[in-house]
């Protein structure tokens, strides 16, 4: 596979989670990440990690930005490749906050999802 095709499907994987994200469907989550992947940041400066099964819960559990009429606004920022490991920045706005996402993703059999998210937002 060429590295324009890994990059292309890295942007996929960060979409889908970002759908997910923004359109309150935690089902999606399973397009975009590993079942033993972990998110640990922090929000209004608490520490937050969570695992699939709690993101899931709590994506059920909250109002979407898009149902609250915020804009769809995801930016990925630069991937970097090698082999089958990766890493990404994106820009996440949500809830008045604008997010930086450090993204790891991992490729087996064929397919890129994410491992691990680290993030946070300016105090």
């Amino acid at each position: 596979m060429s590295c324009s095709s890994d990059i292309e499907q890295i942007r996929q994987a960060l979409t889908a989670y970002y759908h997910a994200l923004y359109y309150g469907r935690p089902e999606k989550l399973e397009e975009a990440f590993r079942p033993d992947a972990i998110l640990l940041g922090d929000v209004d400066g608490n520490e937050s990690r969570l695992d699939q099964t709690q993101y899931r819960k709590l994506l059920q559990t909250r109002v979407s930005p898009h149902a609250q009429g915020e804009p769809y606004r995801l930016q990925i920022g630069e991937i970097r490749l090698c082999g089958n490991a990766a890493m990404a920045e994106l820009q996440t706005p949500l809830a008045g906050k604008v997010f930086t996402d450090y993204v790891s993703l991992f490729k087996r059999q064929g397919r890129w999802r994410i491992a691990f998210k680290l993030y946070s937002h300016p105090q």
